[in-house]
C-alpha cells in the first residue's frame, strides 16, 4: 500500500523497517533450518537493499544465569542460528532496545552481540553507559549518501545510566544528541527505531506519541516503534530540515512465539524508498499475517485488505486525536488486576523489598491510566 510519494523523484534504493522478531516461545523450524522459514516473506524483500529489526531476545545463553524478574513476565532466549532467518529478509541492522535483550543479564547481551556480529549483521541500542555517546550506526549506500540509524526504548528498568551500562534510553535529551552524532558522522537520512507502547492495544501511547513527535522535530527523518506486538497508525509532517518525515507508531511483528490474541497475528513493513540524491522519494506499507506458530507470511488479497483497512483507520485516529480515548479504554481494562497480580509476583521474587522496587517504577503514564480506570476520561 503506498502511503506518500513524491512524484517528481524516482526511488534508486529502498530500506526496510520491521517489528518484533522472536524466535522463542515456540517459534522453531525443527528440521527445515531457520532460513528456509523467511520464504513466506521473502518477496517482500527482494527490491530492499538493507533492512532493520528488533530482536526480542537474547541469543546463546545456554549456561548464563537467568536475570531475576521484578513482577510477572516471561523469560526469553533462542539460539544464534536463529539470525539465519534474517538474511534473506536483506536484514543489516538488528535493533537491541527492548525489554527482553537483558534477560539473562550482561552477559547473556554480550553474547548476542558476538551473534549478531559473526553474522556480518549490526547490534544496536543496548550495552552503552549513559555518559558515552549515544549508540548510533551510519550505512553508506551505492548513491553515495550515508543513512543514519539509532535504537532506543522507553519505559525500561533496564535503561542505561551513568553507573549502569543498559538499553539505550529513547528521551529527549539522548535524541538530541543521536541526532547530532549521526550528523557528524555524515548521515544524510536519520532513522529513529524505539522500542515504545504497551501491550493489550493497538493504539500508541499519547506520551510516546508526543516524545516521537518531538523526535522528528529535532531533525529524525523517520521514527517507528514497536513493542506491543500490534499494529497501529502513522503520521506525515514535515521536519527540521523543511522535509516530509514519518512517525510510524506500531510495527507488529515480523515472526513471533508470542501471540495472545488475533490482533498479535498482524505486523507491518514500512518500506523507505530514498531518490539518488538520498532524499525520501516514497513510503510504502506490506502487511503481514503471522501462521499459527507466528511465522511471518505475505497475506491473501482479503486479510491484507483488513490489515491495510485497520493501519488507515488506525492512522485516521492518530489524526483526529481520538486514539488517546481508545489507548486509555484499551489500557485501562483489567488494569487492577493486572496489577495485583503483578505485586503478587513480585513478593514471591523478592518480599517487601521487590514489592518496592515495583512501586518505584510507577510513573505518570500508569496514573493516567489508573486516573481513566476510574472516572473513564
Amino acid at each position: 500500500m503506498l502511503l506518500w510519494q513524491n512524484k517528481n523523484s524516482r526511488v534508486a534504493f529502498r530500506i526496510a523497517l520491521a517489528g518484533d522478531y522472536l524466535p522463542a516461545a515456540g517459534l522453531h523450524p525443527f528440521a527445515r533450518g531457520w532460513e528456509s522459514m523467511a520464504a513466506g516473506l521473502s518477496k517482500y524483500f527482494h527490491d530492499v537493499d538493507l533492512s532493520i529489526v528488533n530482536l526480542e531476545c537474547p541469543l546463546d545463553v545456554e549456561s548464563c544465569a537467568v536475570r531475576p524478574k521484578i513482577g510477572l513476565g516471561d523469560t526469553f532466549a533462542a539460539p544464534s542460528a536463529s539470525l539465519e532467518y534474517l538474511a534473506p529478509l536483506r536484514a543489516r541492522i538488528v535493533g537491541l532496545a527492548n525489554n527482553h535483550i537483558y534477560d539473562y543479564g550482561a552477559e547473556g547481551l554480550q553474547r548476542t552481540k558476538q551473534a549478531i556480529v559473526q553474522h556480518a549483521m549490526i547490534p544496536l541500542g543496548s550495552g552503552c553507559f549513559l555518559d558515552e555517546a549515544p549508540d548510533v550506526y551510519v550505512a553508506s549506500t551505492p548513491l553515495g549518501v550515508r543513512i543514519g540509524f539509532w535504537a532506543a526504548a522507553c519505559h525500561l528498568p533496564e535503561l542505561a545510566s551513568r553507573t549502569r551500562s543498559g538499553v539505550e534510553p529513547a528521551t529527549r535529551a539522548r535524541s538530541r544528541d543521536a541526532f547530532a552524532s549521526l550528523k557528524r558522522l555524515g548521515a544524510h537520512l536519520c532513522i529513529a527505531f524505539l522500542h515504545a507502547g504497551i501491550e493489550h492495544t493497538n493504539r500508541p501511547d499519547p506520551n510516546d506519541v508526543a516524545l516521537m513527535d518531538d523526535i522528528v522535530d529535532f531533525g529524525f527523518d523517520i521514527v517507528a516503534a514497536s513493542h506491543s506486538h500490534r499494529i497501529a497508525g502513522f503520521r506525515s509532517t514535515i521536519g527540521k530540515t523543511a522535509r516530509a518525515a514519518f512517525c510510524f507508531y506500531g510495527l507488529g511483528s515480523l515472526s513471533s512465539g508470542i501471540r495472545y490474541s488475533e490482533l498479535e497475528h498482524e505486523g507491518l513493513i514500512a518500506v523507505v524508498g530514498l531518490d539518488r540524491d538520498g532524499d525520501i522519494a516514497q513510503i510504502e506499507m506490506r502487511p503481514i499475517q503471522l501462521s499459527a506458530e507466528g511465522w511471518g507470511t505475505v497475506p491473501d488479497p482479503a486479510a491484507a485488505d483488513r490489515i491495510n483497512d485497520r493501519f488507515l483507520l488506525l492512522s485516521a485516529e492518530v489524526a483526529d486525536g481520538s486514539y488517546k480515548q481508545h489507548f486509555y479504554h484499551d489500557s485501562s481494562k483489567d488494569l487492577v488486576e493486572r496489577q495485583y497480580r503483578n505485586l503478587q509476583a513480585a513478593y514471591r521474587a523478592g518480599g517487601i523489598p521487590g514489592v518496592a522496587r515495583m512501586l518505584s517504577r510507577i510513573r505518570l503514564r500508569h496514573l493516567n491510566r489508573a486516573f481513566y480506570r476510574a472516572f473513564g476520561m
